[in-house]
């Protein structure tokens, strides 16, 4: 297995993710702090691949503001050098990638603009991906459960077919804790070939009765490669669904010993240091790859 974290390292001191206003978008501004998140970026993978962490999960603020209107810079020529840089050093070291898109990427929205708006971010996050050259996953809910489940479903369908190849061929779904269960995304997969990932947390929370390995088994028939999946652990006194700040190494282990040939992202609060721990337990189970 790898593990992996989401966009920030808080032990190095620079931000990966930094944005701006719009009313501060020039194309000097934007060069500016794409440049200084890109180059944040590559010292987080440089620091992960010391600490044995293979998977990552990028900031979809890397180029900010980039699938707004208003926005006309040619940040893929403009940063070419230091995009291809990260992309050698990501296929080198083999170095799993993922992004997730925030939640106002709606494919599924029963409103036409918001389905474009929701193109136009996945179209950015595909061309980012393609602007490094590497493979990568672009992550997203299942969206809207306007006019019903089962209208939202072929609406999602729908459009996943109305999309460039380039973003289709990286899409993946998440079941999530309010909705689409693992049984909806995986109804989904089987007319459209998109991978699931299982999110544990969700699950627990949103399910049809399947215990996780059954979910699990399910699920990994959609990939064909390794599934990823994310982990998260019930933050303690908080409503349900969110995220724990920390692993508990014990809760993790035993997940980890009902699971295999998986690569998990971590989405918890403290970032690297949990995955310190996560790589510190699946090397004494002799699971880390």
């Amino acid at each position: 297995m790898r593990v992996g974290y989401v966009s920030t390292n808080y032990s190095l001191g620079c931000k990966a993710d930094k944005t701006i206003k719009l009313s501060s978008l020039s194309e000097e501004r934007v060069l500016k702090v794409s440049s200084s998140n890109l180059l944040c970026l590559k010292n987080i993978l440089e620091w992960n691949l010391k600490h044995e962490i293979l998977f990552f999960r990028i900031s979809s603020n890397t180029i900010p503001l980039a699938s707004h209107p208003k926005f006309h810079v040619n940040w893929k020529d403009k940063l070419s050098h230091i995009l291809g840089d990260i992309g050698d050093f990501i296929k080198e070291n083999s170095i799993r990638i993922s992004m997730h898109p925030g939640q106002y990427v709606v494919l599924n929205s029963v409103r036409e603009e918001v389905v474009r708006s929701s193109i136009m971010e996945l179209k950015y996050h595909a061309d980012l991906l393609d602007s490094m050259g590497i493979e990568g996953k672009i992550q997203i809910h299942v969206g809207s459960s306007m006019n019903g489940k089962e209208e939202s479903l072929n609406r999602f369908i729908e459009n996943f077919r109305k999309l460039p190849s380039n973003i289709s061929k990286r899409l993946v779904i998440e079941n999530d804790d309010k909705v689409f269960s693992v049984k909806d995304c995986l109804w989904i997969s089987e007319r459209t070939g998109i991978p699931v990932i299982f999110d544990n947390l969700h699950h627990s929370i949103l399910n049809n009765g399947e215990s996780l390995n059954d979910a699990l088994s399910l699920v990994r028939r959609t990939w064909k490669d390794r599934p990823m999946i994310d982990y998260s652990e019930q933050e303690p006194g908080e409503k349900p669904g969110v995220h724990a700040t920390t692993i508990n190494e014990e809760n993790f282990r035993r997940f980890v010993n009902e699971v295999d040939e998986v690569d998990i992202m971590l989405e918890v609060k403290d970032k690297e240091i949990s995955a310190l721990k996560a790589v510190k337990v699946l090397k004494e189970l002799n699971k880390l790859d």
